[in-house]
C-alpha cells in the first residue's frame, strides 16, 4: 500500500470520528439540511449512474467481462436509489406521504443492492447465466422498491423520535458496513479487478463502508451524519468512476494507441537477420517494456523455430518450445492464464509471452494485432528472401526499366511500348504463353488500355483477353491464380490497372505468383508516378536515366548529346584537335507510321538504334537519338574526310537489310550529313544548326544520300542571311505585294489583279521561288501570308470607286482553316 493510499484511509477514519464528535452539537436548520442533502445526493446519483452505464455502452468486447458484468449487476441498485432521490429531494409525497422510515428503507435497499451487484460481478465467471441473474436482481429491486413506497407502514421502524435509529436499523447498517469493508479487503488482497484498478475500487468501497457505518450513530432528525454519508458516497463513486472509466478504459486506450505507434516505428527501423534458418528481429524497448515481451513462430509439422522477435537482447528461455505443446494445440484458446498468447495460422504456431493484463479485451486485441503484423512480416521476409535470391537479376532489370522510363515525365503514349517490353520479358522469365496489361474505369467498366504481349498476340486474340478480363473482374481478391491464369489488380484514383498472365500447360506455383505480383506492382508504378513524379527525385539513378536517356532506344537523348558536344568543344579548343558530327535521318518515316502504325514504327527505331550501336567500333564514339526519326553520332578526333567515310558505312548498314517485325519486312533508306569542328562552327549551336540545314538540303536533292559540309558552305551563309531577312520582314511588316494584271481576252479589259508576295533582300526583291522553301522550313509562311493580306486591304483604298474588279492572292494550303476566315473577316471590318 502506497503512502498516498494510507493517507487517504487515515483521513477517512479521522473525518468519520470528527463527524461523530460534533454531530450532537452541530445541528443545521431544516432548510440548510435539505439544501446540503440535495446538492450532494443528486450529483452523486448521476455520477453513480454514469459510472454504471459507461461500461455497458462500451461493451464487454472492449473492457474486461468482470467490469461489464459488475456494471450490469449494479443497474438494479439505481431503482431504489432513484425512488430515494424522488422521495427525499424532489417530491415529498412521491406516491405515498414521505416519512423518515420510507426514505430510510429505500436508502438501506439501494446500499444493499449496490454491495450485492459488486459482489456478484466480482465473483461472476463467463457462461454462468449472467442475464438471468440480472433479470432476477432487476425484478426483485423493482418489487422491493415499490413495496417500500406503498407499504412502508408495515415495515419495522428505523427511527424513534428523540432516541434515534432503532436496533433493527443499527443491525442492518452494521451488516452493510461490514459487508463493504470485507469487499474492500477482498478486492485489494486478491486484486479482483486487476492490479491497476483494484486499489481504486477498494478505496471507493472503504469510503462507501464508512458511509454505511455512520447511520448506526444517528440520533436526531437533522443529524449531520446524513450529510457526511452523502459526501462519503460521492467520494466512493468518484473512486469507482476513476477506476472503471479513467484507468480501465481511457488510460488503457491511450497506452494501446501510443504503443501501436511506437511498435510500427520500431518495426520499420528494425534490421532483420537470418541465423541458422531463423529470422531474428530486435525491436528494442517497445518489446522490453511493452504489452508483449517476445514472440516465436514455430513450424507445426517440424516444431522448428522459424522466427524470433525480442526486445533489447535474446533470452534463452524464449527460444525453447513450450513443454505443453500438445495441450496448446488441443485448446487453441488464444490466451493462457500464465501470460502466454498463442494461436495457429497457415501451418505455424504463433507463441508470445506477455506481462500485460491479458484479460483486458483492448490489450488482448492489441496483442493479436501485433502478432498478426509480425506473422505477415515473417511471411514477407521468408517469401521475398527466398524468391529474390533466384530472381534478383530479372527483377532488377525490370525495375530499372520501370524507373528509367521517360514516360513518367513525358507522354502518356509511352505506356504502350513500355508495358509491352515488360510483358514480353515477364513471359520469358516465368515462362508463360502470353500476358496483357489493362487499365479501366470501374465506374463505367470501359477499357482505357489493353496492351498484349508478343506471345499473347501469337497464341490468342484480343477478344480472348477481353473475356479473360471480364472473369478477373468477378474475383474480389487483388491477386491470385485460377485454373490456367494468374492476375494482379491495383486501384489508384478512378482507375483500376492490372496484369493477367496465361500458362496453358503447367499451373502457377506460389513463387510464380509472388514474382508475378512484384513485377506487376512495379509496372503499375508507371500509372501512379504520373501523379507523384516528385518521388523520383530521391532516386539519383532514376533522375540520371530520366534526364540522359531516350527510353525507347536506350540511346542518349538530345540534351545529353548537346552536353557532350559542348564538352568536346572545350577539350578541342585546349588541345587543338578536331571532331565531326554525323546526323542521320530516316527517309519517309512518316509513311511508315501511317502504313504500319506507331507501335511498329517505334520498333523500327529501336532496331535501327541497335544496328547503329553495333556499327560503332570505337568506345569514344557517342550515338544518340536526336528526336523523332533522327539519330546523331559524335566522332571525337576525326576529320571531315574520315567522318564522311564512316557516315557512308553507317548508311549502308542501316539501310542494307529491311527491318523484320513479326511477319513484316520494312525496307528503309537513310540520309546523312557530316559537319566538323572548327571548320563549320565553333559552338554547339552553330554546328547543330548547320547540320540541320545540310539535312534539309540533302532531302531537297534526293533521299538516301550523304552530304558533306564542304559542299554547301556558301549556300548555308546565303540561306542564313535570307532567314534573317524573312524574320525582319515579319518584325517590320515589310512584305511587299506586287499586283499583276489579269486581262479579260474577250474585250481586253482589266478583270482583276493577282497579288504576288515579294521580300526585299540585299537591295532587290526576291521572287517566291527564291524564298518559299526557306520560309516553310522555318515555319514562317503562314505569318507572311497574313501580312500580305493585310497589306492588300490597306491598298484597297487606292482602287475604291475607281475599279470594280477581283483580287486573287496566292498562299499556302495550311491557311485554309477556320482561323484564316476569321482573320480575313477582321481585316475586312477594319479597312
Amino acid at each position: 500500500m502506497s503512502y498516498k493510499e494510507k493517507l487517504l484511509l487515515t483521513l477517512g477514519l479521522l473525518s468519520a470520528l470528527f463527524v461523530l464528535l460534533i454531530h450532537n452539537t452541530v445541528v443545521p436548520s431544516s432548510s440548510t439540511f435539505h439544501y446540503l442533502i440535495a446538492i450532494t445526493r443528486i450529483p452523486t446519483f448521476f455520477l453513480f449512474a454514469g459510472t454504471v452505464l459507461v461500461p455497458l455502452l462500451v461493451g464487454r468486447f472492449l473492457i474486461k467481462s468482470k467490469f461489464y458484468y459488475t456494471a450490469l449487476f449494479l443497474v438494479p441498485s439505481l431503482i431504489p436509489q432513484a425512488f430515494h432521490i424522488l422521495s427525499f429531494v424532489f417530491f415529498p409525497d412521491f406516491i405515498t406521504p414521505n416519512v423518515r422510515d420510507k426514505v430510510s428503507w429505500l436508502h438501506i435497499t439501494f446500499v444493499a443492492y449496490t454491495l450485492l451487484g459488486i459482489t456478484l460481478g466480482m465473483l461472476h465467471k463467463d457462461g454462468r447465466f449472467p442475464y438471468l441473474k440480472f433479470l432476477a436482481l432487476l425484478l426483485s429491486s423493482l418489487a422491493i422498491s415499490f413495496f417500500i413506497v406503498l407499504y412502508y407502514p408495515l415495515l419495522p421502524k428505523t427511527y424513534t423520535e428523540r432516541v434515534g435509529s432503532t436496533t433493527i436499523s443499527d443491525v442492518l447498517w452494521a451488516g452493510l458496513a461490514l459487508w463493504g469493508f470485507l469487499l474492500a479487503y477482498f478486492i485489494v488482497k486478491k486484486k479482483a479487478y486487476g492490479e491497476r484498478v483494484s486499489k481504486h475500487l477498494a478505496l471507493g468501497m472503504f469510503f462507501y463502508s464508512i458511509g454505511s457505518a455512520l447511520p448506526i450513530f444517528y440520533t436526531h432528525f437533522m443529524d449531520i451524519i446524513w450529510i457526511a454519508v452523502s459526501f462519503y458516497r460521492a467520494l466512493a463513486y468518484l473512486f469507482f468512476a476513476y477506476g472503471f472509466v479513467k484507468v480501465e478504459i481511457v488510460d488503457v486506450g491511450k497506452e494501446v494507441a501510443v504503443h501501436s505507434r511506437t511498435f510500427l516505428d520500431s518495426l520499420a527501423k528494425a534490421v532483420p537477420k537470418w541465423e541458422g534458418g531463423v529470422l531474428k528481429v530486435a525491436l528494442g524497448r517497445v518489446f522490453e517494456e511493452g504489452f508483449i515481451n517476445s514472440l516465436c513462430i514455430y513450424d507445426l509439422s517440424t516444431k522448428e523455430l522459424k522466427a524470433y522477435f525480442y526486445g533489447l537482447k535474446e533470452r534463452e528461455e524464449d527460444l525453447k518450445p513450450p513443454e505443453d505443446w500438445n495441450r496448446i494445440l488441443e485448446e487453441i484458446m488464444g490466451i493462457a492464464k500464465d501470460g502466454r498468447c498463442f494461436h495457429v495460422r497457415e501451418g505455424y504456431l504463433i507463441f508470445g509471452r506477455s506481462s500485460a493484463d491479458l484479460e483486458n479485451p483492448l490489450i488482448n486485441i492489441h496483442i493479436k494485432n501485433i502478432e498478426n503484423h509480425l506473422f505477415l512480416y515473417f511471411l514477407q521476409r521468408k517469401n521475398f528472401d527466398e524468391l529474390l535470391k533466384e530472381k534478383a537479376k530479372e527483377i532488377q532489370r525490370l525495375y530499372t526499366m520501370l524507373e528509367t522510363s521517360e514516360y513518367v515525365v513525358q507522354a502518356h503514349d509511352n505506356i504502350d511500348v513500355f508495358s509491352k517490353q515488360v510483358l514480353d520479358r515477364l513471359d520469358y522469365v516465368l515462362p508463360m504463353d502470353g500476358s496483357f496489361f489493362y487499365m479501366l474505369d470501374p465506374n463505367t467498366e470501359s477499357i482505357e488500355r489493353l496492351i498484349l504481349s508478343s506471345l499473347f498476340i501469337k497464341n490468342f486474340t484480343e477478344e480472348d483477353a477481353k473475356l479473360l478480363l471480364e472473369e478477373v473482374q468477378t474475383y474480389p481478391n487483388t491477386f491470385g491464380t485460377k485454373d490456367n491464369f494468374c492476375f494482379a489488380k491495383f486501384e489508384y484514383g478512378q482507375y483500376q490497372a492490372g496484369v493477367v498472365g496465361v500458362r496453358l500447360e503447367e499451373p502457377f506455383g506460389k513463387d510464380d505468383l509472388v514474382f508475378f505480383k512484384t513485377v506487376s506492382n512495379q509496372l503499375f508504378h508507371i500509372v501512379r508516378l504520373m501523379k507523384v513524379i516528385e518521388d523520383l527525385e530521391s532516386a539519383q539513378l532514376s533522375v540520371k536515366f530520366l534526364s540522359e536517356y531516350d527510353p525507347l532506344t536506350m540511346l542518349y537523348n538530345r540534351r545529353t548529346f548537346e552536353r557532350y558536344v559542348r564538352e568536346t568543344i572545350e577539350k578541342s579548343s585546349r588541345t587543338g584537335s578536331m571532331f565531326s558530327i554525323v546526323l542521320i535521318d530516316i527517309d519517309d518515316f512518316k509513311l511508315i507510321n501511317e502504313v504500319y502504325g506507331h507501335q511498329t514504327a517505334d520498333m523500327v527505331l529501336k532496331e535501327l538504334s541497335e544496328r547503329l550501336k553495333r556499327s560503332l567500333f570505337r568506345r569514344v564514339d557517342i550515338p544518340a537519338r536526336f528526336g523523332g526519326d533522327e539519330f546523331v553520332v559524335l566522332l571525337p578526333d576525326l576529320s571531315r574526310d574520315t567522318a564522311w567515310v564512316i557516315a557512308k558505312r553507317l548508311t549502308n548498314i542501316l539501310s542494307l537489310e529491311p527491318v523484320k517485325i513479326e511477319d513484316k519486312e520494312i525496307p528503309l533508306s537513310v540520309s546523312a550529313v557530316v559537319v566538323s569542328y572548327p571548320q563549320d562552327g565553333t559552338s554547339e549551336e552553330e554546328l547543330i544548326t548547320y547540320a540541320e540545314y545540310l539535312m534539309w538540303e540533302a532531302k531537297r536533292k534526293g533521299k538516301g544520300i550523304i552530304l558533306s559540309s564542304e559542299e554547301s558552305t556558301h549556300e548555308f551563309s546565303v540561306v542564313k542571311e535570307l532567314e534573317r531577312s524573312i524574320m525582319e520582314s515579319l518584325e517590320k511588316s515589310s512584305v511587299v505585294p506586287f499586283y499583276q494584271e489579269i486581262i479579260d481576252l474577250k474585250d481586253m479589259s482589266l478583270f482583276g489583279f493577282e497579288v504576288l508576295m515579294r521580300i526585299k533582300f540585299n537591295d532587290r526583291f526576291l521572287s517566291a521561288e527564291e524564298f518559299v522553301d526557306v520560309t516553310e522550313r522555318i515555319g514562317a509562311m503562314q505569318k507572311l501570308d497574313f501580312l500580305l493580306i493585310e497589306k492588300v486591304f490597306e491598298n484597297y483604298k487606292l482602287f475604291e470607286n475607281k475599279f470594280s474588279l477581283f483580287i486573287f492572292i496566292n498562299m499556302v494550303p495550311d491557311n485554309l482553316i477556320e482561323k484564316f476566315a476569321e482573320k480575313v473577316k477582321a481585316f475586312a471590318d477594319k479597312y
